[in-house]
């Protein structure tokens, strides 16, 4: 796990991109309701985790910049004892201050007005604070919002004259590229993905259902450690493989079907993220052998073309480029401007704290980036749909495969599932 260290440290990195006499506001979330009494399970805003460590809703960072002083401050809920009673504690100060290495603590209560005397010239001592950073996340999506883009407007209201900029991209430059410790909670989570995936194929079979081969998986990670996948399993059998984001997971799985299973788990919220295929009855066909070793020519090839200084916009040209050439020999297309006909994805994404996490894609590809290898072919009127990917970490002269050892060969798949 991290600790208080990692916090300091990546808080210190914050500090030197931002301006000077600066203010930043941060938010680690609120519940919110699923149906009558009953809320989803918190998720942390990850701008937030990776600035404080704290996964609690209703906590606010504030980061204050000023010349050579630099000062973090937490505001948390105090704690009630009857919502002790009924659900559990949250966070005491000092335990709050191990976690994060922030030892200005303040309850909720205090905000506002911690935030007037900083931004009021005749309250905030020498320094006057004249911008204030939120994180503004924002998406093409109807009705989105966030406790930042609310704050921002009410803000706006009551100090105009002080500037509001977005840290949101400035945050997303940091997570990036990962330091030594996040890199081992991924490997741990890749550790963790590879029993699970062992435990798929040790128990796969005809007549299942997607879901029931599916709760092996589920199984061996509560089991060992990681109580959560890092997003909703894909377990899609046949001529569901063809489609990208099936979850459904609820078909009986046939005789000689392929099975894509693409599935990850988190370890202090950093994910893995890997596809893997596994044949029902234990053996490929003929068939589905060809497409298979396709796919994973194509995996291996992309592997050995990454590294530092390549732009997203070069991978992806690259993989479509490939897999176009092997559509053709499958004798599915005849020209190469019809590969989106069997394949219709990027190559690849950044992942850390979140699946697809975020990334500065009009960047190149840094030393220290992790990435997902992804390629695939579907093919719905054969009913196969295969996809291979694996999590590697970008190096100065090429990339290292962090689920080298999730085996991906056939003969290795077949051997493994005959034992």
């Amino acid at each position: 796990m991290l600790t208080k260290e990692s916090f300091i440290k990546h808080r210190d990195r914050y500090f030197e991109i931002v301006q000077d006499n600066s203010l930043s506001i941060l938010f680690s979330g609120r519940l919110k309701n699923k149906t009558a009494d009953e809320n989803y399970d918190f998720e942390v805003d990850k701008n937030f985790y990776y600035l404080t460590g704290i996964n609690q809703d209703e906590v606010i960072l504030v980061l204050l910049k000023s010349g050579e002083s630099k000062k973090a401050i937490l505001f948390i809920e105090e704690n009630d004892p009857t919502y002790i009673k009924w659900y559990a504690r949250k966070l005491y100060k000092e335990e709050a201050e191990e976690i994060s290495g922030i030892d200005e603590i303040y309850y909720l209560d205090a905000f506002d007005s911690f935030v007037f005397n900083r931004l009021n010239s005749t309250r905030s001592g020498n320094v006057l604070y004249n911008t204030l950073y939120l994180n503004l996340e924002r998406r093409d999506q109807k009705g989105f919002t966030t406790l930042a883009l609310e704050y921002s407007k009410k803000f706006k209201k009551e100090y105009p004259d002080i500037e509001i900029k977005s840290n949101y991209n400035l945050i997303v430059s940091l997570r990036m590229v990962k330091d030594k410790e996040e890199i081992e909670l991924i490997k741990a989570s890749i550790e963790t993905t590879k029993g699970g995936i062992e435990a798929l194929m040790k128990n796969a079979k005809p007549g299942l259902y997607e879901y029931q081969l599916e709760s092996y998986y589920d199984q061996y990670i509560k089991y060992n450690g990681q109580k959560e996948v890092s997003f909703k399993t894909i377990a899609a059998s046949g001529v569901n493989a063809t489609v990208l984001h099936y979850s459904l997971n609820n078909t009986k799985i046939g005789e000689d079907e392929l099975v894509l299973f693409d599935l990850g788990t988190r370890t202090d919220f950093y994910i893995s993220d890997i596809t893997r295929m596994i044949p029902s009855s234990g053996k490929f066909s003929g068939r589905q052998k060809e497409v298979y070793e396709a796919v994973l020519r194509v995996n291996k090839k992309c592997i050995e073309f990454l590294h530092a200084g390549v732009t997203w916009k070069e991978y992806n040209d690259f993989a479509t480029d490939l897999i176009a050439l092997e559509c053709i020999n499958l004798g599915l297309i005849k020209d190469k401007g019809e590969v989106r006909k069997y394949y219709w994805h990027s190559i690849g994404h950044s992942i850390g704290l979140d699946t697809h996490d975020p990334s500065l894609n009009f960047e190149p590809i840094k030393e220290g980036m992790t990435l997902t290898v992804e390629p695939g072919i579907y093919i719905e009127e054969e009913k196969i749909g295969v996809r291979i990917e694996d999590d590697v970490l970008i190096t100065k002269d090429g990339c290292l495969v962090l689920s080298k050892d999730i085996i991906k060969e056939v003969k290795d798949i077949e051997n493994f599932m005959k034992k």
